[in-house]
């Protein structure tokens, strides 16, 4: 009873008093509880024959752990109580008594193995009790190692040498024997709690491991690496800690799906939040206080006279708002207003959590731009005070042995070619034409008023910078397009006039620009001239060219109008010379008979012309003469006689023709 306090040290529990029940609790730091023992009247009798229903019953005690801790410690107390009586009785001669202590109790477990008290050991059902000799030679030097529960009564532990004597004899051969263990109880526990201990250091070993190194494949040597992030040191062989285990698991491809399919959702979602929080809300300078807040604006909505929102709270600025939307609705017009929940907060000094990096829109208010302009005007003015401090405790040299300048601090004396990067993109000194650049040359034209006269384009064609203009002489202004002799005198003027013009020299690499420049100007003079001529050339072969169509369209029209005209000639000649013919000549010579035309095979019914089929052939109807001779020339026979003789009966053959009129026409000789 070590363990007590000083005010409890040398008394019996029976005898506490509930003052002294106090004391004790305050000492096992239940205090809490102390109100809950002084209520009851927990003296030192009722403490020892509390039992472990009665803590949380009797004494309200629900917590687990505190339960299990006043529990622990009553036992305690009552195993010291116990063996301090045990130890009085045994002094007196009287008989050692036996502790009846629960097993579950770790307390009596120490306390047991503390007092001599061994634990009750049982092999195959059988008591055992560890460090037992052989009982079949019962020597002393020899511990029994097997357990035969078929030998003698109640089983045999042999050793060695007996098992092997005993369960020689084949009807003893097939008995099933039980190996004794060789660990006692705290070799067995030292062993336990070192495999405990084991697995409990190779786990933090595995967890430091991976908290320490980091995995990284290498697409050169297709394979991992391994970096240490305490040393910073690389090896591709993996830490030996791990054997099979992997630094980190490898997600298979199913769990590379999911995760990035998980990520594009959130991702989604997080864009519609953003969104939606950004139509709700919008960001106001506030005056007053100097800062941005929110103002819920709530959601847009069209007027639906079917729904009618229960949820949430429709809010108009005026009456005047509200009698524009009836007087619309009324007209058919469809009229969106803006819903708002009940749950939001219309007026926040924070940014809404789910935009995270993004903002709202800022409503651009007249203070707003008042501030924009202030922010604007100092941000000036600030630039052009830390410019004049840079040009005041800066030097601007020159090297004689590079050829260049450079920067020298005057107060920490270091210099450097770099420019100060507070001028930002401005020269050291802003009017050094020698420092200009192609924009600034423009820039200084257009102040002078020359932009009307085309001049600062010419500038900005042929990139003339402040180095290239100082090398112009009046030439290269002409060039430029400067005709007006006032506007040259004007550019030298300005130029002249300067402080440092009196000992600037032009660079040989500033006038062999200048060279190439006017050999430029010279080419494109010569060009634009031979342009002109080619034109002129051009354009009156484009005259020439124009004439000829103009002849050409005309004769055209001149043949298309002739052609027009001469296609009613044949039946105009022909008109009224076939009316006396035969009737068979009429239908194969006359009007009727199929001719070609300029528009195809047809006949003429009067002055119009009907087409006919186009498989005719193309007969006048003068070859039927030649015809008619060719097919009785095998018939005529020359009879002798004179020539005249045979054209007379030629003629007389072919009295039966009649030409003009309808009568016969006598036939008459042809020579007299």
């Amino acid at each position: 009873m070590a363990d007590l306090p000083e005010e409890l040290l040398g008394k019996q529990v029976y005898s506490w008093k509930i003052s002294d029940v106090i004391i004790w609790v305050t000492h096992i730091k239940m205090k809490q509880y102390a109100s809950n023992f002084k209520s009851n009247g927990i003296d030192g009798t009722e403490l020892y024959e509390l039992e472990e229903q009665d803590v949380d019953g009797r004494l309200g005690i629900t917590k687990k752990a505190h339960k299990k801790k006043l529990w622990n410690s009553i036992k305690k107390l009552k195993f010291s109580q116990a063996s301090k009586e045990a130890v009085k009785a045994e002094k007196k001669g009287g008989k050692k008594q036996e502790l009846a202590i629960e097993k579950t109790s770790n307390v009596g477990r120490k306390k047991m193995q503390a007092s001599g008290l061994g634990v009750e050991l049982r092999v195959a059902t059988v008591e055992y009790n560890f460090g037992i000799t052989c009982t079949y030679c019962q020597q002393e030097d020899k511990l029994a190692v097997i357990f035969c529960p078929a030998c003698a009564t109640g089983g045999d532990f042999l050793c060695e040498d007996c098992d092997a004597e005993v369960h020689h004899y084949a009807k003893r051969r097939n008995h099933i024997r039980t190996v004794i263990p060789v660990y006692d109880l705290n070799t067995a526990g030292q062993v336990i709690q070192s495999f405990i201990r084991f697995v409990v250091c190779r786990k933090l070993l595995i967890k430091t491991c991976r908290d320490t190194f980091d995995r990284f494949y290498s697409p050169q040597e297709r394979q991992h690496y391994y970096y240490n992030t305490r040393t910073e040191s690389v090896q591709w062989r993996k830490p030996y800690c791990l054997r099979s285990l992997d630094l980190k698991p490898f997600m298979t491809y199913d769990d590379a799906a999911f995760k990035i399919q998980n990520m594009y959702l959130v991702k989604l979602a997080h864009e519609l939040v953003v969104k939606k929080i950004k139509e709700q809300y919008e960001k106001i300078y506030d005056r007053t206080s100097g800062h941005f807040y929110y103002y819920y604006t709530g959601i847009e909505v069209d007027d639906d006279e079917d729904e009618e929102p229960s949820t949430a709270i429709v809010s108009h600025n005026n009456n005047s708002v509200d009698s524009f939307a009836n007087n619309n609705h009324k007209l058919g017009f469809k009229i969106k207003e803006r819903v708002k929940s009940f749950l939001a907060v219309d007026v926040q000094w924070k940014k809404p959590v789910n935009l995270y990096s993004n903002d709202c829109k800022i409503v651009f208010t007249e203070d707003l731009a008042a501030l924009r302009i202030q922010f604007a005007f100092r941000t000036m003015k600030a630039k052009q005070f830390m410019r004049v401090l840079v040009r005041t405790f800066f030097k601007y040299c020159y090297d004689p042995i590079t050829g260049k300048n450079y920067y020298r601090n005057t107060v920490t004396g270091h210099s450097m070619w770099r420019k100060p990067r507070m001028l930002g993109k401005e020269n050291w000194d802003p009017s050094d034409v020698r420092e200009w650049d192609v924009n600034e040359v423009a820039y200084f034209f257009r102040r002078m008023g020359f932009k009307k006269y085309g001049y600062v384009d010419q500038i900005r064609h042929y990139q003339v910078d402040g180095k290239l203009l100082l090398t112009f002489e009046w030439e290269d202004y002409n060039y430029l397009g400067m005709v007006q002799s006032m506007h040259i005198k004007q550019t030298l003027l300005q130029l002249h006039r300067r402080e440092w013009y009196k000992t600037h020299i032009d660079h040989p690499t500033d006038i062999a620009r200048r060279d190439r420049l006017r050999r430029h100007h010279n080419v494109d003079a010569a060009a634009r001239l031979l342009q002109r001529k080619y034109r002129q050339r051009y354009a009156r072969a484009r005259i020439r060219q124009f004439h000829e169509i103009i002849r050409v369209q005309r004769a055209k029209d001149a043949a298309e109008k002739a052609r027009i005209e001469g296609q009613n000639w044949w039946p105009q000649r022909i008109k009224g010379v076939y009316t006396g013919l035969d009737p068979t000549l009429k239908v194969a010579f006359g009007k009727r008979k199929m001719v070609k035309g300029v528009h195809g095979w047809g006949h003429y019914e009067g002055a119009k012309f009907v087409k006919g089929p186009e498989e005719l052939t193309d007969e006048h109807v003068s070859r039927y003469y030649t015809k008619r001779l060719t097919a009785d020339a095998t018939d005529m026979k020359y009879t002798g006689g004179s020539v005249e003789e045979a054209m007379n009966n030629l003629d007389a053959s072919m009295d039966h023709i009649a030409f003009g009129g309808g009568g016969k026409k006598k036939a008459s000789k042809r020579f007299n």
